[in-house]
């Protein structure tokens, strides 16, 4: 998508020296990056003769930048004539922001102008949103808890692995959250694995979301769950049936939790339970989001960055997005990034979402398939529909949603040693028809 450009003058006059001069422009909804190129004649050259040339500063204009309700983004001085300005990363001196609709203010700073006045040259360029799938993993740690790696060697591993985004979620430590920083090509946000003796759970989003984890009855945990939910975290219940740390607080609807981690490190039975356990509360009406993290410590045989990776389908790859599509179910997780891709969609409703109307047909879109994979798709009675259609980069069909409550996709493999594994798995649609 090209980017939406705005080229004017801004003409100081001599008079104006010594002023913050504002000069104002529209942010649009959906905005996702800025970027300010400022230009004007700093110095003159003379000649003077005899092949001596001088070079005088005739004019200093310094830049900076205001959000809407004239609060200060950052500011540059005069010796930096472009600033690029993004939710997740800016060029120093700025800080990352979102980019919120309404009147922004580029600020120049009159230092010296000489008696002529300076006309400024201006370009405002805006990058709209334009939806898109990333992928990553939600459950990761450092050094900081009992990882092995820092929070450089993490982001590096991610980035060699082509993650577009990155959790760290440390057990009950958030020391590692300060020094989170974002890449065009990575997204990095905190979080914290609340760890107990009857489970665990991960916050997701908040540098500091909680005062502190320390708790010893129900009561007090599910107290500090909704202590980081009010703090505006994502708050997931992970690997709730493995043997060694199964979830024994409950899930019934006293506890504030947004998602489920159905599938935990490489595919295990005990993630197969938990998959079995997220099924019984669709099948009982319950619009849940899931997804999924490698939980890696360190360098371990089948458990590393993005096994598995949730995938999401979402506007940008900025934080708040990328939130907004884990707590929107707009996800399927896959056994590595190169997993199967999941499309589905009922007319305008696509995974995570509930659709309302007439009777429509799920469409899906899965591949690319191995030979043998096998295409499920699931509603509240089980296995509704299922295909093996062959090694192919792109697989598409139509299936019946009548009489399902929620549909969901699975593609199931079988490995080269002959032993089965899930491959991709979707999030449901939820299907609320007219007069239903």
């Amino acid at each position: 998508m090209q980017p939406t450009i705005n080229d004017f003058t801004r003409r100081i006059d001599r008079r104006e020296m010594g002023q913050y001069l504002r000069v104002p422009f529209i942010m649009p909804p959906d905005a996702d990056t800025l970027r300010v190129t400022y230009s004007y004649e700093r110095h003159r050259l003379h000649d003077e003769g005899d092949g001596r040339v001088t070079r005088d500063e005739i004019n200093i204009v310094d830049l900076a930048l205001e959000k809407p309700g004239y609060e200060l983004v950052g500011a540059s001085g005069s010796n930096r004539q472009e600033i690029t300005l993004h939710e997740n990363y800016a060029t120093p001196g700025y800080h990352p922001h979102r980019l919120t609709p309404g009147t922004w203010h580029i600020i120049l700073g009159a230092y010296q102008i000489e008696e002529a006045g300076c006309p400024v040259k201006i370009r405002v360029e805006i990058m709209l949103k334009q939806g898109l799938l990333v992928k990553g993993d939600t459950h990761t740690h450092t050094v900081h808890s009992d990882g092995w790696y820092t929070v450089e060697e993490a982001i590096e591993r991610a980035r060699g692995d082509r993650m577009d985004f990155l959790f760290l979620t440390d057990h009950n430590s958030m020391a590692s959250n300060p020094l989170v920083r974002s890449y065009p090509d990575l997204t990095v946000i905190p979080g914290v694995e609340i760890t107990y003796y009857g489970g665990h759970y991960n916050l997701f989003g908040v540098q500091r979301p909680v005062k502190t984890y320390v708790a010893n009855t129900r009561d007090e945990v599910l107290t500090i769950m909704a202590e980081g939910r009010y703090n505006k975290a994502l708050c997931s219940v992970n690997h709730p049936t493995d043997a060694n740390c199964p979830w024994t607080f409950g899930l019934g609807e006293d506890v504030p939790v947004d998602m489920v981690e159905i599938w935990n490190g490489p595919y295990t039975p005990w993630n197969q339970k938990a998959i079995d356990l997220w099924q019984e509360h669709l099948c009982a009406g319950r619009i849940w989001p899931a997804i999924g993290g490698s939980d890696v410590h360190h360098s371990e045989l089948f458990r590393t960055y993005g096994t598995p990776t949730t995938f999401l389908y979402t506007r940008s790859r900025g934080a708040s997005d990328i939130l907004d599509a884990m707590r929107k179910g707009h996800a399927f997780v896959g056994m590595h990034p190169e997993a199967p891709h999941i499309h589905l969609g009922i007319k305008d409703a696509r995974m995570g979402d509930v659709y309302h109307g007439e009777p429509s047909p799920l469409r899906l879109q899965v591949g690319p398939l191995s030979a043998t994979d096998e295409v499920l798709v699931i509603n509240q009675t089980g296995v509704l529909w299922r295909q093996t259609p062959g090694k192919c980069h792109l697989f598409e069909a139509e299936v019946s949603a009548h009489g399902s409550r929620f549909l969901r996709v699975e593609v199931r493999r079988e490995l080269p040693n002959g032993l089965p594994t899930l491959a991709s798995i979707s999030n449901p649609i939820y299907i609320n028809p007219v007069g239903g």
